[in-house]
Parts: C-alpha cells; sequence; structure tokens
C-alpha cells in the first residue's frame, strides 16, 4: 500500500513506518554510541532522475534491486528525510551490497545516492561500524547501471 507523505511523495508503508519509528529508536540507541539515522553523505549523491517514486520503482527491480526495510534512516542535508532505500546483491548470503537511497526533490524527481558496504545478512558488525564503506565504487556501479537500462539521470 502506498500513501503520500506530507510533502506529496508517495512512499511505501515500510518507508512510512521507518520514518515514524526510527528517529524515536536513534534517540535511545545514540547515548549507547549507536544509531537508526544518519545524515547522507554528499559523495554518495549519483544524480536527479526526472520522474516520481512510483515510476521508478519497477526500474529498480529490474536492475535487480529489492526494497531494504533494516537500513538507517538518511536525513538529507536539507532536512528531507529519505523517501527509500534499496539494495542489490549477488546472493541473499553475498558478501557485498550496493545500497542505494532515494530523495523526493519535489513531485516529479528524485535524488539517487548509493554506497558499497557489506551486506548486513552477512557481516552484521562490519556492517553496523561502516568497514569497507566504498562511495566511489557504489556511485560508479549505479550510474552504470543506470546507463545501462536506459535510464536518464543528471548530476548537478
Amino acid at each position: 500500500m502506498n500513501v503520500r507523505d506530507e510533502d506529496g511523495a508517495d512512499l511505501d508503508a515500510t518507508t512510512r513506518l521507518r520514518r515514524r519509528v526510527l528517529p524515536t529508536l536513534h534517540r535511545i540507541k545514540e547515548p549507547l554510541g549507536g544509531f537508526a539515522t544518519c545524515t547522507q553523505h554528499p559523495t554518495e549523491y549519483v544524480g536527479t532522475i526526472e520522474r516520481d517514486l512510483r515510476a521508478f520503482r519497477p526500474d529498480l527491480e529490474a536492475m535487480a534491486f529489492s526494497p531494504e526495510p533494516i537500513a538507517s534512516l538518511k536525513v538529507h542535508e536539507d532536512g528531507r528525510f529519505s523517501a527509500g532505500s534499496w539494495v542489490r546483491r549477488r546472493s541473499p548470503l553475498a558478501d557485498w551490497q550496493l545500497h542505494v537511497t532515494l530523495f523526493q526533490d519535489g513531485r516529479d524527481a528524485i535524488e539517487v545516492f548509493a554506497h558499497r558496504e557489506y551486506s548486513w545478512l552477512r557481516h552484521p558488525y562490519k556492517h553496523y561500524v561502516g568497514d569497507g564503506w566504498d562511495t566511489t565504487s557504489g556511485v560508479k556501479r549505479m550510474r552504470s547501471l543506470l546507463r545501462g537500462h536506459g535510464i536518464e539521470f543528471v548530476v548537478d
């Protein structure tokens, strides 16, 4: 079920739930040295796609991405919450994953961010502490996937 948020973004139920629960969980975890939300790193910027979330979801699925409900909630440097988190793995037990975060930029554009990291399914601790986190190869790979699937994007 998809529901529009206060900004008009067409959010899936999982993203909507994550937006409500994770900021509270973060306030509990932060004093203990943990986190459930984090600021989106600008070096992960892949580009902006001129289409809405609903239209882009099938493209992500065609590129073998799956929704990722476990990821921390990303906060854009301007304060917007992410509008979706997706991962691509060679298999469920792969060592690595390509993690993509989407931000609604108005109603008809999506900002895409990406990084490569250890899969939390196979290496939960390495994943959580950011060991092996790689923005350069993540951005490069995501741009390659977009081009390979004929999806136009601009880099601002």
